[in-house]
Formats: structure tokens, sequence, C-alpha cells
């Protein structure tokens, strides 16, 4: 097999009639579009982890001091990521042991 390289005026072009570049705009809603794709997906994966701690995280000034908070979190606001992650740890303890197929048979 022998490869034949092109002079460049003999190059081939491929022209699409009709078709042009979106350009900046379409860059944007694409990338908007791949976004929202993200946010779904991990909106299904982590839904119920990110309303508890966001209940959670609402409620914590009402419920609590601002020393119990920095005693707990180091700070006098509770960290909203610390709180998801708390709740990430639940929600995959409660899977494991409330899947009954885990549980050796008797």
């Amino acid at each position: 097999m022998q490869v034949e390289i092109l002079p460049p005026e003999r190059e081939p072009r491929i022209r699409v009639s009709g078709g042009r570049v979106p350009g900046w705009l379409g860059a944007t809603l694409a990338l908007l579009t791949m976004l929202a794709a993200f946010g779904v997906g991990f909106l299904v994966l982590f839904g119920k982890a990110v309303a508890a701690a966001l209940l959670l995280w609402l409620a914590w000034p009402l419920l609590f001091s601002p020393q119990f908070t920095a005693w707990v979190f180091g700070s006098e606001r509770a960290p909203f990521w610390k709180i998801f992650v708390v709740f990430l740890a639940i929600n995959m303890i409660a899977r494991l042991l409330l899947r009954r197929e885990s549980w050796p048979r008797k």
C-alpha cells in the first residue's frame, strides 16, 4: 500500500450547503445543555441526600447555638457540604444494612 500526499491546491474540501457554524451562542447553549444534564443526573443519584442536607442546613441556626455549631463544625455557620457528606454516609450505611440479600441466610 502506498500513501499519496496531495499538494495543498488539490486537497479535498468539504462543504455543507446551507450549514453554518453556530458560533458563541451555539457553544454556550451546548454547554448549558451539558450542565443541565449533569445537574439532573446529580439530583437523580443524590436527590434525597441533597434535600435532607438542605433542610437541616436551613434549620440548624434555629435548633443550635453558634457556640455549639463552632464546636461541631469549627465555624459559627454550619457548612452545607459537610452536612451533605454526612447524609451521603448515612444513606450508604442504611442501604447496606437494609438490603435483605446482603444478610447471611439462616
